[in-house]
């Protein structure tokens, strides 16, 4: 092999391994639905919607709101009806916000 295909092999790997080691950004994830499960120990809930349960996560970050009221984990009950609005995870979403139904 010559110099110059050298180079451009090397270009070329480069290039590839560039756009397979970058950060995939995080997808967006909304699910609405009714809590039936509530873990305080992990701070997590599961929430049914009309496709399936999810398994949501939440942070030290995760806002809790109904209507204009700020609130807490703590202020979540089975039945609630919420909308979270977070990331995906691979078996889980992990909560940005939580909102209450306010019906």
């Amino acid at each position: 092999m010559n110099q110059k295909s050298t180079r451009l092999l090397f270009l070329v790997f480069a290039l590839v391994a560039t756009f397979l080691i970058r950060d995939v950004p995080a997808q967006r994830a909304q699910r609405t639905g009714e809590i039936i499960q509530i873990d305080a120990e992990h701070r997590s809930f599961v929430v049914k919607t009309a496709r399936g349960e999810t398994r949501i996560r939440t942070t030290e970050e995760t806002v809790y709101m109904r209507g204009d009221k700020k609130l807490t984990f703590e202020d979540l009950k089975v039945d609630d009806s919420v909308q979270v609005i977070g990331t995906r995870g691979p078996d889980h979403v992990v909560a940005r916000e939580v909102n209450w139904s306010t019906d």
